[in-house]
């Protein structure tokens, strides 16, 4: 590993008013007990196996700036470089996001989850937490620092907040002025409300990601917003969780940012001289089009596509030029007031169209929604927030979100074959 060292430093999160709006825990019913592997059918969808011809992301570096990651977990064992931030992951979300990027799918024999870029490798700061937090509102804007001055070139935050606070806004453009690649979950929201701005998706030049479900439209908790810069797979996603099963289900745009900074670490490992700048033309220039006018505030450019990204051989334009700074003129550029923080606003209203929703791959809604199943058993939990501006990670408390997910026990039976599932979605 090389890269200048940075200082040692117990990261805390601010309770109370900033508004993580995360993927959270609950339980699915499931009617049969299969692979995770099996289950990750967005890997499927972008067809993997031939990418991984080309690249498995050796030589990429990512920064999981999160509530820490577990270095024990199997399929993380050797993924992660040794790191100053507080180690281990009391939360699990971190942990999650990591093995979304660069999980090596060792458990059960190879059954377990893979990372986008399983060569890869992890360099973790834990920076927010929801049960172990402190109050400091820097936590999350020295954790971003701390990943702007080490190696990795991509910054994934798996975040999102109402609040506006300037010192992340402050360490979001030092680390953009170091050269990283900075990739924020957009956001997740009920339908109900309001879609404002959210933090620090809706900063100047961070590549902020939506969800979608496998059929290419939005995720049950999906945003509207003229931050959104791509869309990525963000519902039914297994992952590695601090279940005892260590595997979990979850949804919300905190899997797709993670999964779209895998995507970045495979296109860098192959093309390592170029600039941030020219990973992001890469990638928005190869998304697979939605069906409405681009850039979409649901889908941003489209869906990501990791196949295609690697497959095109035009120029991805110049080094220097952030392709998603100036070029919406709606994209909030200054911080709000305290209470525009807070609050809903008149211009993030949700759209009134009455027209069917559009999809992220072109393709029509084929009646089916179908759920992974994973492990023998029913359960349900939703968790209700008590406050609009209290901090949680994992377990979200907040009243405009519902997540699911399923931890999966072993012993691991064989894998069916690859799906020929009831899908519309079609990443490649």
């Amino acid at each position: 590993m090389s890269g200048r060292p940075y200082r040692a430093q117990r990261l805390f999160v601010l309770l109370g008013t900033l508004l993580v709006l995360l993927v959270g825990p609950g339980f699915l019913a499931s009617a049969h007990a299969t692979s995770v592997r099996s289950q990750q059918w967005y890997l499927d969808s972008w067809k993997i196996d031939e990418v991984w011809n080309t690249t498995r992301g050796a030589g990429s570096i990512v920064a999981v700036v999160d509530s820490g990651v577990d270095t024990t977990h199997p399929d993380l064992t050797g993924q992660v470089l040794p790191s100053l931030s507080t180690p281990g992951d009391r939360e699990g979300h971190g942990t999650g996001m990591a093995s979304l990027i660069a999980g090596s799918g060792r458990s059960g024999n190879g059954e377990g989850v893979y990372g986008v870029a399983p060569a890869s490798k992890i360099l973790p700061f834990q920076a927010v937490s929801g049960i172990f937090g402190g109050n400091d509102p820097n936590s999350l804007a020295n954790g971003i620092k701390l990943a702007a001055d080490s190696p990795a070139r991509i910054i994934n935050l798996s975040v999102s907040s109402s609040q506006d606070f300037p010192a992340a806004r402050e360490a979001v453009s030092y680390a953009l002025a170091k050269g990283k690649l900075v990739i924020a979950a957009g956001g997740n929201a009920p339908k109900e409300r309001d879609n404002s701005p959210v933090y620090p998706a809706s900063y100047p030049g961070v590549l902020a990601v939506s969800a979608v479900n496998r059929e290419g439209k939005p995720a049950s908790n999906s945003v509207r917003g003229s931050w959104i810069s791509l869309s990525a797979p963000g519902e039914e996603i297994p992952g590695a969780c601090a279940a005892e099963t260590r595997y979990c289900l979850s949804v919300g745009s905190s899997d797709a940012a993670a999964l779209t900074s895998g995507v970045a670490a495979l296109v860098w490992s192959v093309h390592p001289d170029w600039t941030a700048n020219q990973v992001i033309r890469r990638l928005i220039d190869t998304a697979n089009r939605p069906t409405e006018p681009v850039p979409s505030d649901t889908f941003g450019y489209g869906a990501v596509s990791p196949r295609k990204a690697l497959a095109a051989t035009d120029t991805p334009g110049p080094a220097d030029v952030n392709p998603l700074v100036g070029v919406r003129g709606d994209k909030p550029s200054a911080p709000p007031t305290a209470a525009a923080s807070s609050a809903p606003t008149a211009a993030a209203a949700p759209p009134t169209s009455t027209a069917p929703p559009a999809t992220a791959t072109g393709r029509s809604d084929d009646g089916n929604n179908l759920l992974v199943p994973i492990l023998i058993g029913t359960a349900a939990v939703v968790l209700l927030a008590a406050g609009a501006t209290i901090v949680t990670m994992r377990r979200r408390r907040t009243r405009e979100l519902a997540y699911r997910q399923t931890p999966v026990a072993p012993p691991w039976p064989t894998p069916p074959p690859p799906h020929p599932q009831s899908r519309t979605y079609d990443g490649s």
